[in-house]
């Protein structure tokens, strides 16, 4: 019952990115907690408190404002005080220009009596450099900037709920 609640939940949380509604997510993490995307681009880096969470949303919606998920696969696993979930999906998006891209990848998370202690974004992160560098071709200032937070590698990782 447990894991079915996480996974509603987690289906939930991407109805609102989808929605647009990045400060509902923001208030599910800890305030110490660890959101780490790969790769070398605007979107990279580790970032390990609330404010800067939040600015990586905020420029998340500055540079993908019509970003929207489809989630194929959801897991959970573990107890209550420390969980592991897999979001697997697939993102549609388009450009400036009305360019339509898709991605595909995967979410891994840490979640400890329902707040997210960590999130580390997988995908081709070529892909997405290449349409962040349609963006800035296209004047949106915020896709060749340097990473919120942290470049480079992340303090942890997730590791497997016991």
């Amino acid at each position: 019952m447990y894991h079915a609640i996480v996974r509603r939940n987690l289906r939930k949380s991407f109805a609102e990115v989808n929605r647009g509604n990045y400060p509902a997510i923001v208030r599910q993490f800890t305030p110490t907690a660890e959101h780490w995307f790969s790769g070398a681009h605007a979107l990279a880096g580790g970032r390990h408190d609330t404010r800067r969470i939040q600015e990586w949303y905020d420029r998340l919606a500055e540079l993908l404002p019509d970003l929207r998920f489809e989630l194929t696969k959801v897991a959970a696993k573990g107890w209550p005080w420390d969980t592991v979930a897999f979001v697997e999906w697939v993102d549609h998006l388009t450009d400036r220009e009305g360019n339509h891209y898709s991605n595909q990848g995967v979410h891994v998370l840490r979640i400890k009596w329902g707040r997210i202690t960590e999130l580390h974004i997988y995908c081709d992160t070529a892909l997405l450099a290449d349409v962040l560098g349609t963006l800035a071709a296209q004047g949106v200032s915020q896709a060749s900037a340097p990473p919120v937070g942290e470049p480079g590698p992340f303090r942890g990782a997730v590791a497997p709920a016991r």
